[in-house]
């Protein structure tokens, strides 16, 4: 019988000296690495109930390239309205199935609006495998006052002990999350959360689901409405993924 001992950074394929004060680690030199992603084309927005919840109701859009609000000097625009409305934008980057290693890393800025219509802001990574769904979602429940993580098996929101105020508006907040995937066993675990600068440990772990969906891996962001229905704004800027 063997024994194997494993430090949790070592398991993950990661020097030890990786793992930073915040929790983060230092990708690795062999990471792919995907800059400024707010500013790529080819997204898929949807507003249905069908694919982000909510009631449909209400409008939605995105405008790239704005400044200001800016922090590169291209920042892309991301607009929802409607009572209890859901809108979703997606940015898929390709298949790249052998990486299990996620440190995704932006900043956004929302509008006056969000404070009294805003129900909840929504932060998506995904990674499709052998037609199984790894939604690794995120999200600050306005309503709760809570971040919530994602069980793609059950459907549900999975609610942390990690508060989260309404963000600030007119102002840039930054986010950053390191998760891995696990698919041998069709799991994903968010590991470390930082929110302007604060590290968060998570260590929940979610079931993906089997969709038959095709390989891929993106990015996404989702701006819910409340009961009054106004519309609101939210920016993304200098948004970085780097996988391994």
């Amino acid at each position: 019988m063997k024994h194997l001992v494993c430090l949790a950074i070592a398991c993950l394929g990661l020097p030890l000296a990786a793992a930073a004060s915040d929790g983060l680690p230092t990708p690795p030199s062999n990471a792919i690495w995907f800059h400024n992603i707010q500013d790529r084309s080819n997204w898929s927005t949807c507003h249905s109930p069908s694919c982000s919840g909510g009631d449909g109701e209400g409008t939605y859009w995105m405008a790239q390239h704005q400044n200001p609000p800016s922090r590169s000097g291209s920042s892309t625009e991301f607009y929802n309205s409607g009572t209890w409305s859901n809108s979703l934008w997606t940015q898929k980057l390709g298949a790249h199935d052998g990486v299990r290693n996620f440190l995704w890393d932006f900043w956004f800025y929302v509008g006056n609006n969000s404070q009294q219509y805003g129900q909840a802001l929504e932060f998506d990574m995904f990674q499709f495998i052998s037609g199984y769904n790894f939604m690794i979602g995120s999200q600050c429940d306005y309503g709760r006052g809570y971040w919530d993580t994602w069980n793609e098996s059950t459907g549900h929101w999975v609610q942390t002990g990690i508060v989260c105020h309404k963000f600030a508006p007119n102002t840039w907040h930054h986010v950053q999350w390191y998760v891995t995937t696990n698919p041998g066993a069709h799991q994903y675990t968010y590991h470390t959360l930082v929110v302007d600068g604060t590290p968060h440990t998570v260590n929940y772990t979610g079931t993906a689901k089997n969709l038959h969906w095709s390989d891929n891996l993106g990015v996404q962001w989702q701006l819910d409405d409340n009961a009054r229905g106004g519309g609101y704004e939210e920016w993304v800027d200098e948004a970085t993924l780097a996988i391994w």
